[in-house]
């Protein structure tokens, strides 16, 4: 019976010992985080990038026979060719080394690396900001950095294989074909006649000069799959304030053309609008055909017409009138982009003749495919809903060849533009997709047959903003031929024939609760075209458990049959196929298990090419429980409870709570642990917290009131499983969680501290306030977005009231509320954090804020980030754990205390 005693007294202590080590701030530097990947155009090779925290990046290579992993520290921005022979990239310098230049004021530079992915050959260029191969993957056009002052650059194009190089001085701008390997270039050159237009034939290695001329060239612009080139080049009059532009156009480019161009000039175009010019700011867009070519334009500036000098000094005075749409502060940071604005006019080229399509420089024109038709939106009727967040548009359909414009929608918050043809365009009502064939004008509603039986909706109810017009999920796309709309509902994705067909569904989500989602492989900013799904080839979809945060993917075939190809308790992104292979790569990870690039013949047979973070099993990690619960006025929701590293289910622990409205689709997210994410949820378990991210839903007028019901439900949810000291329960929230743990910590008594970071404290100063960095006023963020008020403040001042951290805070439940702002917050006013400190401290509440001089509303420089978690940590350590308070906590810091710390670290 002793040695039984004996060993239960000794039994803690052995679990102790047996327990990992808790992360340091120390250990912070070696962690990694996946970046972007791309597989070779065979799929054989895949390049990753990995960043760390101490910022030790680099660049995985692998693939190849022998399944080869090479690593290039400070890599960046890798490319393949398209013969799978050749990988392109661009290496940097340490940290110490960025560091010691930027110190020496000297400029921190890239250099290429061409590596053969067969041989391991390397061809390197220093000095080079960027790199692109060309259509046939045989060469690549390298840029060197401009001269201190100078736009333009050498460029280096290397025949890859051969190994040598030719270089073009004075680059201004570069375009390779999409057929053949053909450069097109601007030079810039300083003799009278310096400025030209180019080509450089790769294969051939000849340069032969399109057009010459004593002012520069701009926006060189292909046709798609032609040799077809247009050009922009200025025409300086000394009579008009800005520049006029023509147009040269090039058919069938080579090295042996005659290549004489066909221009557009103001001064021989037939009809061409008088007082308007070509203007440089809108990149020609040729036609399918080749026939049309669509330019910008501006109103012409005579220095004849400019405002003179007054005799007197005039004054600055802003002038706000309540006529202004966007008000005067919006208009002064859209400068930049107001005088780049122009309407659109087709070019037809054979007669030479220039028609303006679209009316009003302000408003929004889009080319649709093919280019046929223009649409412009018009929203100069709804000038009221546009000033306060309804946003609703009128659009016009302009035919490009007679400039017939017709309006095609009244009305509409829902605008989905063209279909891949060009032949007609889609927008819904806030119940119904309806598209308009723009040849005849005949209006379609494509899911009238649904939404009236009951057996679709298309409305997002998740989306809980007061808008006047239900939220409608967005379309998911077109079929290739254009003939079919794609849309989603909460958990499928309709098929909707615009030939009058029977809509169908093509996927079964509902059954189980899943959502489907199209995919598209498409990169980033391709057009309409380029994303359009063929229908007749497999289909993926990405799936979402609604309630149980599984994720993966599924894949339709030819015959309608759909299959899940993965699915289960893990984070699935990140879907790519190989351009010429049955190849693909996908992301899996975990919140204990970091992500890493998976590549194979398919999904599930895939296999891990990287492994990030393998020390990690050396370390204490915690883990992560998807709870339910119902909020206080019995709404169901779900939250994230993240456990301390290292639980012990023998003790009671403190508890952080998080909020920002929705968190718990972040179920399966990664958190490496780091000091610049400074409400870090990893470093909080490491610390030995409870971390809870609850769900919050909202109705309308009750932005902090609605936090209190699902926060305050979340909470006790938790407290009774038995975990956590009800006396030891914190918040902290950014921005909106910000605002949110001003009104917990001034209304609810569940906490005993709360930090604001940027957040909103005062309802009534705040709704009158401008967003400063976009000029915009609060409105529309206050009454239709994140603050869901509905109605003007005066339509329900209780309301105001109701939900104001700053009506309570002299009697404010939590014992104390640190506040941090940065002292240039364009997004929150900074003065809701000085006056809510204010009021507090009049009050006599323990109420501390920390101003980050310079800072916005988040913190960009590393020591204030690392700054601010560090005093979070004493912060929540002090009142939620007892430790012992430093000094800033107990008594503050005086100024002078202050100047001689930043003294003695000049």
């Amino acid at each position: 019976m002793r040695r039984l005693l004996a060993f239960l007294a000794l039994a803690p202590f052995a679990l102790s010992a047996q327990a990992k080590p808790l992360l340091t701030p120390a250990d912070y530097g070696q962690w990694q985080t996946l970046g972007q990947f791309r597989l070779s155009p065979r799929g054989d090779w895949v390049a990753t990038g990995i960043s760390r925290v101490n910022e030790e990046n680099e660049l995985q290579l692998r693939g190849g026979p022998r399944d080869t992993t090479i690593i290039v520290p400070y890599a960046t921005q890798p490319a393949f060719s398209a013969t799978n022979a050749w990988v392109g990239y661009l290496v940097g310098v340490s940290p110490k080394g960025r560091d010691s230049l930027t110190a020496a004021k000297k400029p921190v530079r890239t250099r290429l690396v061409l590596r053969s992915l067969a041989a391991g050959t390397l061809l390197t260029e220093p000095d080079i900001q960027s790199f692109s191969f060309s259509a046939d993957g045989r060469y690549a056009a390298a840029t060197r950095y401009p001269a201190e002052g100078k736009r333009v650059s050498d460029v280096v194009v290397y025949d890859v294989e051969k190994g040598t190089r030719f270089t073009l001085p004075q680059v201004g701008e570069q375009a390779w074909s999409e057929r053949d390997a053909l450069l097109a270039v601007t030079i810039e050159g300083e003799a009278a006649s310096g400025a030209s237009v180019q080509l450089y034939d790769a294969a051939t290695s000849t340069l032969k000069v399109l057009a010459t001329g004593p002012s520069p060239f701009r926006a060189l612009t292909w046709r798609k799959g032609a040799r077809d080139l247009a050009v922009l080049q200025s025409r300086p009059d000394p009579a008009f304030r800005d520049t006029a532009y023509v147009v040269h156009l090039f058919t069938d480019v080579s090295a042996a053309c005659a290549c004489t161009p066909t221009t557009l000039d103001a001064k021989v175009a037939v009809q061409f609008p008088q007082g308007m010019r070509i203007a440089e700011h809108r990149r020609p867009v040729w036609s399918a055909d080749g026939r049309t070519l669509f330019v910008g334009l501006r109103p012409r500036e005579p220095q004849a017409a400019a405002l003179k000098k007054s005799e007197e000094k005039p004054s600055d005075v802003e002038i706000w009138h309540p006529n202004d749409v966007r008000m005067l502060r919006q208009q002064m940071a859209q400068e930049a982009a107001d005088l780049r604005r122009t309407i659109v006019a087709a070019w037809h080229i054979a007669p030479n003749h220039l028609l303006p399509l679209t009316t009003d420089l302000m408003e929004t024109a889009t080319i649709l495919e093919g280019g046929r038709y223009v649409t412009e939106a018009d929203t100069k009727p709804y000038a009221w809903e546009m000033k306060f967040g309804r946003n609703v548009t009128d659009v016009y359909a302009i035919d490009a060849n007679s400039g017939a414009r017709t309006k095609v929608v009244t009305r509409t918050a829902h605008w989905y533009g063209g279909n891949p043809t060009g032949t007609h365009v889609a927008y819904g009502d806030g119940r119904d997709y309806w598209v308009v064939e723009l040849a005849t004008g005949r209006r379609t509603n494509l899911t009238a047959s649904l939404t009236r039986s009951g057996k679709a909706d298309f409305v997002d109810h998740d989306d809980d903003h007061p808008n006047p017009v239900p939220h409608q999920f967005a379309i998911a796309g077109w079929s290739r031929d254009g003939a079919t709309l794609l849309v989603h509902d909460t958990h499928d994705v309709w098929q909707l024939p615009l030939g009058g067909g029977a809509p169908s569904r093509l996927t079964n989500g509902a059954a189980e609760g899943i959502s489907h989602r199209l995919v598209t492989f498409a990169p980033f900013g391709a057009s309409v075209a380029e994303r359009a799904v063929d229908l007749s080839a497999p289909v993926y979809f990405t799936l979402t458990g609604r309630r149980t945060k599984a994720s993966g993917w599924a894949r339709r075939l030819a015959n309608g049959t759909v299959e899940r190809v993965a699915y289960g308790d893990a984070a699935y992104r990140a879907l790519a196929r190989a351009d010429s292979a049955a190849v693909v790569g996908y992301v899996r990870g975990r919140y204990d298990t970091s992500p890493n690039v998976f590549v194979g013949a398919d999904v599930a047979s895939a296999k891990a090419v990287t492994a990030t973070n393998p020390f990690q099993a050396n370390y204490a990690w915690g883990k992560v429980e998807l709870i339910d619960f119902r909020s206080t006025i019995g709404q169901s929701l779900q939250g994230l409870l993240y456990y301390p590293a290292n639980y012990d289910p023998a003790k009671k622990y403190p508890l952080i709570v998080y909020t920002y409205e929705r968190l718990t689709d972040g179920l399966h997210s990664y958190i490496a642990p780091n000091q610049t994410n400074y409400y870090n949820t990893t470093v909080f378990t490491q610390q030995g917290y409870f971390v809870l991210h609850p769900d919050i839903v909202f109705r309308p007028r009750e932005p902090g009131l609605g936090t209190q019901y699902a926060v305050e439900g979340a909470v006790k949810a938790v407290l009774a499983r038995g975990h956590v000291d009800p006396a030891r329960v914190g918040h902290v929230g950014h921005s909106q969680g910000g605002y949110e743990a001003a009104f917990l910590g001034t209304r609810s008594k569940m906490f005993t501290t709360t930090i604001v970071g940027s957040g909103i404290t005062d309802m009534i100063s705040f709704a009158g306030q401008l967003h400063w960095s976009g000029g915009s006023a609060e409105f529309d963020h206050w009454e239709t977005g994140q603050f869901r008020m509905q109605v003007a403040p005066w339509e329900d001042f209780g309301a105001m009231l109701a939900n104001s951290p700053l009506t309570t805070v002299h009697r404010m439940p939590a014992k104390s509320i640190l506040v941090m702002i940065g002292s240039e917050d364009g997004t929150v006013e900074p003065r809701q954090g000085t006056l809510f400190y204010n009021y507090a401290r009049r009050a006599g509440k323990q109420v501390v804020l920390l101003q980050y001089p310079g800072e916005g509303h988040g913190l960009t420089k590393k020591e204030n980030q690392r700054d601010y978690q560090t005093r979070i940590l004493q912060w929540f350590g002090h009142y939620l754990k007892g430790e012992k308070a430093p000094e800033w906590i107990v008594r503050g810091q005086t100024a002078l205390e202050r100047r001689a710390i930043l003294e003695a670290n000049r």
